[in-house]
């Protein structure tokens, strides 16, 4: 059992208290204590929950009796004092023991507009899962093991429906949301004060409908190498981290992650040598940058990370249905730069908008503008330290990226956008583990939107929004993909085993 623990013992203190006042109370009477009156009884040792007995004779009465008036030697030669006291005493140590015995339960409490839910470990750290009694879990499909991984048994349940998630997070979806929107609308919409006249009504998807678009379960691809990089890297060196293309929720990933794990080994040395980068073992990029290709890696090195050595962190790849994928592209398109308008995104094929351009044959291309700085001596790419990257569409930009991630030799993980909406306790818990971290005893939801609303995030989805557009299978193809020729295109070249691999649907 585990050790008693301040907590236990700030919550037995009344009891503490009462067995205090009762000896206080026999001294002010005339009575010695029961230790010192010879009588056998249990006391608790301070700061634990061990027993230890004192007897000092089999009546005691004879020496107490010389220094106590007449009319307390009944009291004390009898044993109705030693049998309260006993008893007070022996309240205290159970109500101990179910504490102690209790003290790793799920725990569901609400502060401030966060939804924390407790992690249930049970005492032999053999398996973690979550709480299915009335907490929004479909309690029909039940508890079933996903995955053995390293010794711990992780348990996930499949089946969450989104109002159940909702209830977890904490968020009333009947308060509606806004929807993502461009960074001028945002913008426009916060100068003309109409952010009100932006919300929509929350119309939840069906869990069928959900698991129809992403299956039942969660993917992630990688966990079979997740001892190999544990043994290969020391605790306190540990770090991961996200990567991925613009618009595949990194920044969400990095939240959850900070907000629910820890590497309480980097976490301890980090303080000892003021470590500045990743002190909890978490960082919000990868060393070489995390939108940058895998091809980056031991070649570039971002402003804030310099001197970390790119073997110790395990990337966390972010991946993206690559329709709604395209979808975010056209309203936030960061650092691609592609010949593209609103009525025809994301212009894949040219079609009669495209000057000197044949409809329907070729494709757009497109140019990616990566931001990064060069290890040691290689040559810089130009003075602003940019380097751009070809791609002959956004379809081919989606399977070369994303391809070559999947195809490396060392350990990393892929994980779905989608599964950190429907599945984000799980998905967290696992990636957290397989880094070496550990998960704090409260999970915790990112309600708003994880990049903010600065700068170009301006107009990008919180929770509630994310859920409700991703889990509609209507609205997967609601203004992107228009034109025939763009949808054919996409249709023929995105990467087959890559949509198969991770279980999105084909167009």
């Amino acid at each position: 059992m585990n050790e008693p623990t301040a907590t236990h013992w700030k919550r037995i203190a009344p009891m503490r208290r009462a067995v205090q006042e009762a000896e206080r109370r026999a001294e002010r009477d005339g009575l010695e204590s029961p230790a010192d009156d010879g009588e056998g009884y249990y006391r608790g040792r301070e700061g634990g929950g061990n027993r230890q007995s004192t007897q000092d004779g089999a009546t005691g009465g004879g020496r107490a009796s010389h220094h106590l008036p007449t009319r307390h030697r009944s009291f004390i030669n009898g044993t109705r004092a030693p049998m309260i006291l006993s008893l007070l005493l022996l309240v205290t140590l159970i109500v101990q023991v179910l504490l102690m015995a209790h003290h790793d339960d799920i725990v569901v409490n609400q502060s401030n507009n966060v939804r924390r839910i407790g992690v249930k470990q049970d005492e032999n750290d053999d398996a973690i899962g979550y709480n299915a009694d009335d907490d929004g879990l479909n309690k029909d499909q039940g508890e079933r093991p996903l995955q053995e991984e390293g010794g711990q048994k992780i348990y996930s349940n499949y089946s969450m429906d989104p109002v159940d998630i909702l209830k977890r997070a904490g968020i009333d979806h009947t308060a509606g949301f806004i929807p993502s929107i461009t960074g001028r609308e945002a913008r426009l919409a916060k100068k003309l004060n109409r952010v009100d006249s932006l919300v929509k009504k929350a119309e939840l998807p069906t869990l069928g409908e959900i698991q129809s678009m992403y299956g039942s379960h969660p993917y992630i691809v990688g966990l079979e190498r997740c001892e190999e990089y544990r043994e290969a890297v020391k605790p306190e060196n540990r770090l991961m981290g996200p990567a991925g293309l613009f618009n595949s929720a990194t920044n969400l990933l990095q939240s959850l992650l900070s907000l629910n794990c820890v590497n309480t080994a980097r976490q301890r040395v980090a303080r000892q040598r003021n470590w500045k980068v990743g002190r909890t073992g978490i960082t919000n990029t990868a060393p070489w940058g995390k939108h940058n290709p895998v091809s980056w890696r031991n070649h570039h090195e971002t402003k804030f990370m310099h001197g970390i050595a790119h073997a110790d962190f395990l990337p966390i790849v972010m991946i993206k249905d690559p329709i709604t994928w395209m979808a975010s592209m056209c309203r936030h398109q960061y650092e691609t730069r592609w010949v593209h308008r609103d009525g025809h995104c994301p212009n894949l094929v040219p079609n009669k908008y495209d000057r000197r351009r044949k409809p329907g044959v070729g494709t757009i291309e497109l140019n990616v503008k990566f931001a990064t700085k060069h290890i040691g001596d290689e040559p810089m790419p130009d003075n602003k330290n940019k380097t751009f990257v070809h791609y002959t569409s956004l379809v081919d930009m989606w399977n070369v990226w994303y391809r070559d991630w999947h195809n490396v030799s060392f350990p990393r993980l892929m994980v779905r956008f989608e599964d950190l909406l429907f599945h984000a306790e799980y998905v967290v818990s696992q990636v957290c583990a397989c880094g070496g971290g550990t998960m704090t005893r409260d999970f915790r939801y990112v309600e708003g939107s994880a990049k903010g609303q600065g700068g170009p995030h301006a107009g990008s989805a919180g929770f509630l929004a994310s859920l409700v557009t991703y889990g509609n299978s209507t609205l997967r193809m609601t203004g992107i993909l228009t034109d025939k020729n763009d949808v054919e295109y996409a249709r023929m070249h995105l990467d087959k085993g890559l949509l198969d691999l991770f279980g999105y649907a084909p167009i």
